[in-house]
């Protein structure tokens, strides 16, 4: 027997798997060595791709706008955002005429303390700091509709500066193949309105395993353009590894900086597996604090494991069932048992009125047929699984027993430790 170590949370759980079983653990791929995290954020402010510097873009008479994420994303704000702020004053813009602005998306406010956690008070200080709330209609301003007929309605504060600048990480994404770039507009700083059409777009437009980790998709287009109407000048993008350290930091245009990004992400996080596991487990680290962000782990597992096999999902989710978006958690409780079919035509006749929470439940009804899922999690009920149309095990050595019992003691298991960003690839022959 060797024991694998997966996260949970903010601890890790150890598992037992005999050497014969063991198909693959697929980690992200390391790099040789970590590149020192200041020098790297400078090199790539120094060297944007497709613009010029910071520096030369703005004047001290710009109104400026920094878009950064909240609680759900990794991205280190702490070191980016004063490295960011440091070019500006550097060109003369004085702090009175910069907002920082959380795009939040359809989430909920960041708390005081996840501030100070994830921002730190002090890089903030003397600056106009703005935590969107997305239900405040009157927030947003109309900036007409898309080519495709997507409403554009926009947080009023960003829309009103002269120049902006979108802080995030690049790491695969369901809706729009890989997270950074165009997604700090939208949906960060977008209406619920704007937000609904795209996440409706991407839960029905392409089958949601052709989406992840491709970056030339329908909804990331759409995004893009909407990023483009609204005037997305500038943006720095990361990509890290599973302990947060920084391999990569792109800056400059929001459609060439995020794919040279995206050529890194893919080189570190789809690991090659030689074939799909009978037994998977996944643990949805770092998305795991509810289903609202598990539902990504949970979709890319499903490149690891076969269908018909089973899969492991552990979860820490320390905000309960929905606890970051709690305004959907009613409708992830109604409908991810319904089919997709029954789900669309329900959008249709106006049945359904939370259209960003329908999003989940579609994508998960799409997959959840390909296997029999296991859920660990402390944080979830046993009824809180079961309204998946999972099953609850108390333990990780009791979901690979009941594994076992369903697939036989010379099933061949996979591990995925860090499945909220990870995308196995099959190994080409």
């Amino acid at each position: 027997m060797a024991v694998y170590r997966i996260p949970y949370g903010k601890d890790y759980l150890d598992v037992d798997i005999n050497e014969r079983n063991l198909l693959f653990y697929a980690s992200p791929v390391k790099m040789s060595e970590n590149p020192d995290q200041v020098r790297v954020i400078e090199k790539s402010l120094d060297e944007p791709v497709g613009t010029r510097r910071l520096e030369e873009l703005v004047s001290p008479t710009m109104k400026i706008s920094v878009m950064i994420d909240d609680i759900t994303r990794p991205t280190p704000k702490k070191m980016l955002l004063p490295a960011v702020l440091k070019r500006l004053e550097k060109a003369g813009v004085p702090r009175g005429n910069i907002k920082i602005v959380i795009g939040l998306g359809t989430h909920r406010q960041m708390t005081d303390e996840e501030i100070e956690i994830h921002i730190g008070k002090n890089n903030i200080k003397g600056y106009e700091f703005v935590n969107i709330d997305y239900k405040d209609e009157s927030a947003f301003v109309n900036l007409g509709k898309s080519d495709n007929g997507t409403p554009i309605e926009v947080y009023k504060e960003v829309v009103e500066t002269d120049f902006k600048i979108a802080i995030g990480n690049i790491v695969p994404h369901i809706a729009a193949g890989w997270g950074g770039g165009a997604k700090m507009i939208q949906p960060g700083v977008c209406s619920e309105r704007t937000t609904e059409v795209t996440h409706l777009m991407a839960c029905t437009l392409q089958p949601v395993l052709e989406v992840c980790g491709n970056a030339d998709n329908e909804t990331r287009r759409e995004m893009e353009k909407i990023a483009g109407r609204v005037g997305l000048d500038y943006i720095v993008n990361t990509v890290l590894d599973e302990n947060r350290n920084i391999l990569g930091v792109f800056c400059g245009h929001y459609i060439k900086a995020h794919r040279a990004g995206v050529e890194l992400a893919e080189k570190l996080m789809c690991p090659e597996i030689p074939a799909q596991a009978d037994i998977l487990i996944a643990s949805a680290y770092p998305s795991d604090i509810d289903f609202w962000q598990g539902c990504k782990p949970y979709i890319y597992a499903q490149y690891g494991v076969k269908t018909s096999g089973v899969l492991i999902f552990v979860i820490d989710g320390c905000e309960g069932f929905c606890g970051n978006a709690p305004q959907h958690e009613d409708t992830l409780r109604k409908w991810s048992l319904v089919s997709f079919e029954e789900q669309k035509a329900a959008v249709a006749k106006g049945e359904i009125k939370d259209i960003v929470g329908i999003n989940v439940p579609l994508f998960h009804s799409t997959v959840r047929h390909r296997t029999t899922t296991i859920c660990v999690s402390r944080g979830f009920t046993k009824e809180d699984a079961e309204c998946l149309g999972f099953i609850y095990a108390g333990s990780i050595e009791k979901a690979l027993d009941m594994a076992y019992d369903l697939k036989g003691k010379d099933a061949k298991v996979g591990i995925i430790p860090y499945c909220g960003e990870t995308l196995v690839r099959l190994k080409k022959p």
